[in-house]
C-alpha cells in the first residue's frame, strides 16, 4: 500500500499544480463574471433601470476586459506573470465584494469596470504560465484541462447567481462569491512560481512579432470568428429554449448551462487528440480545422432545428455537442501559440490574440439580437455562425508550416550590446 501511494505521489509534477490552480481560477473568474446575468432582474427593479441601462451595465465588464488583456500580457512579459496575476486577482476580488455594498447604478457600473480590468490580467498571464511549465508532449492536455474552469464557471455562475439571489438577496450573493475569489488570490501567491526567464546573450525576440507575424494575425482573426457562435449561444440560448415552449426561466437556464458544461468532454478529448497528432508528426492545425468544420455543421443544424421548432431535448443535445466541439478548438489553437512563439513574449501574444477574439463578446450578442428583432427568430444568427466558421477553417489551414509536429516561425531579433 505504501509503495503504491509513493508511486502516485511521485507521478505528481509541478505542472499538475499549475494546471489545477489555474483551472480553479478560471472557475471562480467565470462564476464572478456571470452571476450578474440572473441578478440583472432584481437590480432593474431596485434601481429602476431600463433594458438599455442593464445591457450597458453587463457590457461594462467586457469593454474593460478587452482593453486590459494586451497590456497585461505585455506587463507580465516585462515585470513577471505572477506579479500581474496577484495584483489582478486581488483587484477583482475586492470589486466583487464591494458591489454588495453599492447604493447607486453608477457605483455598480464602476465596479464592473474594475472587475473587468482585474480579470483582464488573467488570460495573458495564465496561458503563458501553463505554456512555460507544461512539457511539450503534454501541451494539448495542459491547455485543455486548465481551461475547464471556464465552462464550468460559466454554468455555475448563471445557476448559482439566480439561486443565491433568490434565497439570500443579491447583495449577499456578491459577498459570498468574493470569498473563493480571495482564496484564489492566496493560491496564486502561495503555489504559483514565476516562470524562469531565458536570457539570450546576443539576441532577444521582438515584441513586434505579435503584430507583424502572418501566423499570429491569422490566429487572432480565427479567434475573433470563433467567439461569434460562442457568445451567441452563451447569451441567447435561454431565450431559444423559451421560444421552443419552456415556461420557466429557471428551467431554460438549466438547459442553457449545457453551453458551459460541454467544455468538460470537449477540452479533455481535444487535448489528448492534439498531443497525439503532434506525437505522430502531423501538427495541430489538422484537428483544429476538423473541429471547426464539425462545429459549423452543428450551427447549421441548430439553425434548422429552431426553424422547424424541434423539441427542447433535441435542441439541448445538438447544443451540447456543438459547443463541445467549439470548446475543443481552443486547446489546438493555444497549443499552436505555445509551439510557435518565443517564451519571453507569450503574454503579449496570448493577450493580443484573445483581446481580438473577445471583441465579439461585445458584437455577437448585439448582432444576434438585431437578427432576432428583424427576422423574428435566431435561425439566421446560427447560419451566420456557420458562414464565419467556414472562413475560420480556411484560415486555420493557412497557418504555417503546413504539417509539422513542432512548427517554427521566423523570429525577428534585436541585437543586444555586450557592453
Amino acid at each position: 500500500m505504501e509503495s503504491g501511494n509513493l508511486r502516485v505521489t511521485m507521478r505528481w509534477q509541478y505542472y499538475h499544480t499549475v494546471w489545477f490552480t489555474l483551472l480553479f481560477g478560471w472557475l471562480i473568474l467565470y462564476s464572478n463574471r456571470m452571476i450578474l446575468s440572473p441578478i440583472l432582474v432584481p437590480l432593474m427593479e431596485e434601481f429602476h433601470l431600463t433594458y438599455t441601462e442593464a445591457g450597458f451595465l453587463f457590457a461594462a465588464y467586457f469593454y474593460a476586459y478587452v482593453i486590459m488583456m494586451l497590456p497585461a500580457g505585455f506587463l507580465g512579459d516585462r515585470v513577471g506573470r505572477k506579479k500581474i496575476l496577484c495584483i489582478g486577482t486581488v483587484c477583482w476580488s475586492f470589486a466583487t465584494f464591494l458591489i454588495g455594498i453599492t447604493t447607486t447604478f453608477f457605483q455598480i457600473f464602476f465596479l464592473r469596470v474594475v472587475m473587468g480590468l482585474g480579470q483582464g490580467t488573467y488570460f495573458g498571464n495564465d496561458r503563458p504560465i501553463v505554456s512555460s511549465y507544461t512539457p511539450k508532449e503534454k501541451m494539448g492536455v495542459g491547455q485543455g484541462l486548465s481551461m475547464i474552469g471556464m465552462g464550468v464557471g460559466l454554468a455555475l455562475g448563471v445557476a448559482l447567481g439566480g439561486i443565491l439571489a433568490q434565497t439570500i438577496g443579491w447583495r449577499m450573493t456578491f459577498f459570498v462569491m468574493a470569498v473563493p475569489a480571495f482564496l484564489f488570490s492566496f493560491l496564486v501567491w502561495k503555489f504559483l512560481r514565476e516562470p524562469p526567464r531565458i536570457h539570450l546573450v546576443s539576441e532577444k525576440p521582438s515584441y513586434s512579432l505579435a503584430f507583424k507575424s502572418r501566423d499570429i494575425l491569422i490566429l487572432a482573426l480565427v479567434s475573433f470568428l470563433l467567439f461569434y457562435p460562442y457568445w451567441v449561444f452563451a447569451t441567447w440560448s435561454p431565450k431559444m429554449f423559451l421560444e421552443l415552449g419552456l415556461k420557466e426561466l429557471a428551467e431554460a437556464s438549466t438547459f442553457a448551462s449545457l453551453v458551459g458544461f460541454s467544455c468538460i468532454p470537449g477540452l479533455l478529448i481535444s487535448g489528448v487528440m492534439s498531443d497525439r497528432f503532434v506525437g505522430k508528426g502531423f501538427g495541430r492545425k489538422i484537428p483544429a480545422a476538423f473541429f471547426i468544420g464539425i462545429t459549423s455543421l452543428f450551427t447549421t443544424l441548430l439553425g434548422y432545428e429552431l426553424e422547424i421548432m424541434v423539441s427542447v431535448f433535441v435542441l439541448a443535445v445538438s447544443l451540447f455537442l456543438g459547443m463541445m466541439f467549439l470548446w475543443g478548438i481552443w486547446t489546438f489553437l493555444y497549443a499552436i501559440i505555445a509551439d510557435i512563439v518565443p517564451r519571453e513574449i507569450y503574454g503579449t501574444v496570448f493577450g493580443f490574440v484573445n483581446s481580438v477574439g473577445f471583441i465579439n463578446a461585445i458584437i455577437a450578442p448585439v448582432v444576434a439580437g438585431w437578427i432576432r428583432d428583424v427576422t423574428g427568430s435566431f435561425v439566421w444568427a446560427c447560419y451566420l455562425a456557420t458562414f464565419l466558421l467556414v472562413i475560420a477553417v480556411v484560415l486555420t489551414l493557412m497557418i504555417r508550416p503546413a504539417f509539422k509536429a513542432k512548427p517554427e516561425i521566423p523570429i525577428k531579433v534585436k541585437k543586444v550590446s555586450k557592453h
